[in-house]
């Protein structure tokens, strides 16, 4: 099973970052793994640098775009989509999202695509696999103050 944390990053936050993915997926790496007093600060360092979902309007979003594909079914605090070879289910909390998936990658792909529409700065990670990365890669802004 495939495992992804899904968090939305404040704006000015992905834009610094931009390019420098690998130092967040360290400090959320760290604040996962951790069990110590020093928990408590990495997680105020990370709620400091993501913004809360709002949950309804995401909710409703992908609802509307994801409803005509089969397979999919609404649960109580998740998403399911199913095909013939894939599974995904993601579930919504006030800070972050959890993607789970299995078999091969279509309707993860199907998820991620349709989460890509509706927010630019969704950070997906993988832990176990040490994979990470935006849904919706971000653009180099350019020109004064960049």
């Amino acid at each position: 099973m495939r495992e992804y944390f899904i968090y939305k990053l404040k704006d000015e936050v992905a834009e610094r970052y931009f390019g420098k993915e690998s130092k967040l997926f360290q400090l959320f790496l760290e604040e996962y793994k951790t069990f110590t007093a020093q928990k408590d600060v990495l997680q105020k360092q990370i709620e400091y640098i993501t913004s809360p979902l709002h949950v309804d309007p995401l909710q409703t979003f992908l609802k509307q775009m994801l409803l005509s594909k089969k397979g999919f079914h609404t649960e109580i605090h998740s998403f399911l989509l199913e095909s013939d070879n894939s599974s995904a289910r993601l579930s919504f909390s006030e800070r972050y999202l959890i993607l789970q998936s299995v078999g091969g990658f279509e309707a993860e792909t199907i998820i991620f695509e349709t989460m890509r529409k509706y927010e630019r700065c969704f950070f997906a990670m993988d832990f176990k696999y040490y994979r990470y990365g935006w849904l919706n890669p971000l653009k180099p802004r350019t020109g004064y103050g960049s």
